[in-house]
């Protein structure tokens, strides 16, 4: 489980430190940072599963990646996260890239701690560091060959408990379900994980049916739950390509007609690929949303909502769940806590809670979340007195602002 994710001179994101729970709701205006703040995340990921080049390269190389300094210098990227993992194990884990000559870059440190918190406190139980190039401190007698434009955790896990860290820290995947993606025959592929935009939905749902009935059923009856006309669906293979069918109730009480997934709508599509994300076996460790109400009925959403509740407890909490939104309907489903209010100044993102006025509104239930966007904006916390006495300097405004800002 993510707790903490620390990143300074990440595109838009300067200096920003967020607290994840297990199911965390980013809030803010087009182009406020939300998309950069989890993209640091499969940065993190993807860096480790297929390569740092790789992944900075899908980012059109370093010097787009990074923030410039009004010198025009670039500035260090620092990516920091805290883990842990079955209640025992916790992690901290830290990374800086530095630039070089013609969009090049080197990892200038990278670090590890592990602690164990089965006993009464927590004790270190092994850590590794690097400083350009060379191991500061390594868990091994004889550590392997370091490059500077790799990281070092790859080449520990066959050693634990970095084995875990670096689980932990892959075992994440983004969706943003693209409806037109899912409308044409799919050829046979990995059956796990799915996809970022489903391409490979066809095999998980076969290899649901074929390995693992119980979470099929009940895949099928989240679909029913959410979509009251659709009953399950079926995967047929035709010449080399596999096609997904949804199964519907019919005029007749014996009518059960198949659809292709061609002549279902947008909506219907996006629900059947988020359902697939949550329901996937074996499970992820963080599943990220990009605005799962986009083409979904107002009134489907507190439905789908409840289906990523019951997926967040089916993993006793060490599954995440993290979404983007606009939606006040969705936003009016949501706790306090579990909001973080993106926004940008100056250029640069600010992420934090909800106001501590705000907060104290929405748990009385004199407003929700999404009332409140919509009449004055959700408030940032950290920035709310600055607001609060530019608007009106006199003494109770200042007054106002001391209470909402207390810890």
């Amino acid at each position: 489980m993510i707790g903490q994710l620390k990143v300074k001179n990440y595109r838009s994101l300067a200096d920003v430190t967020v607290s994840f729970d297990v199911l965390t709701v980013l809030v803010g205006l087009n182009g406020s940072g939300k998309s950069n703040l989890v993209d640091v995340l499969r940065f993190v990921s993807e860096a480790l599963t297929h390569g740092l080049d790789s992944a900075v390269i899908k980012r059109h190389g370093m010097s787009a990646l990074r923030r410039w300094s009004g010198k025009g210098r670039p500035y260090d990227v620092e990516i920091g996260l805290s883990v842990s993992g079955n209640g025992t194990l916790a992690a901290d884990y830290q990374f800086t890239l530095g630039s070089e000559l013609r969009g090049g870059y080197r990892v200038k440190s990278e670090r590890c701690e592990v602690r164990d918190l089965s006993g009464q406190s927590s004790k270190l139980i092994s850590k590794f560091e690097t400083l350009n190039g060379e191991w500061g401190a390594s868990p091994l007698e004889t550590a392997p060959a370091l490059q500077q434009t790799a990281l070092a955790l790859p080449l520990l896990t066959g050693l634990e408990p970095f084995r875990q860290v670096y689980d932990l820290l892959t075992s994440m995947s983004f969706y943003n379900i693209v409806p037109n993606d899912l409308t044409e025959p799919q050829k046979p592929a990995n059956v796990h994980p799915l996809t970022e935009r489903g391409d490979n939905l066809a095999s998980l749902l076969r290899e649901l049916r074929r390995s693992h009935s119980t979470v099929s059923k009940e895949l099928e009856s989240a679909l029913n739950s959410v979509m009251g006309d659709v009953l399950g669906y079926q995967v047929a293979q035709v010449g080399g390509y596999l096609v997904t069918k949804l199964r519907h109730t019919g005029a007749g009480k014996d009518q059960q007609p198949l659809f292709e997934l061609s002549q279902e709508s947008d909506g219907t599509l996006r629900m059947l690929g988020i359902l697939s994300a949550l329901y996937q076996t074996p499970p992820r460790g963080l599943i990220a949303l990009e605005e799962p109400e986009l083409t979904i009925h107002p009134g489907a959403m507190s439905l789908l909502w409840e289906e990523i509740l019951e997926a967040t407890r089916r993993r006793d909490g060490q599954m995440q769940v993290v979404l983007t939104t606009h939606s006040p309907d969705l936003l009016d489903m949501c706790e306090a806590d579990q909001i973080r209010v993106v926004e940008k100044i100056n250029g640069i993102t600010h992420v934090g809670p909800v106001a501590e006025d705000q907060k104290q509104i929405i748990q009385q239930k004199l407003f929700a979340p999404g009332q409140l966007l919509q009449a004055q904006g959700l408030i940032r916390r950290a920035d709310c007195c600055a607001r609060d006495i530019s608007a009106n300097g006199d003494a109770s405004a200042r007054r106002r602002s001391v209470e909402c800002c207390k810890p």
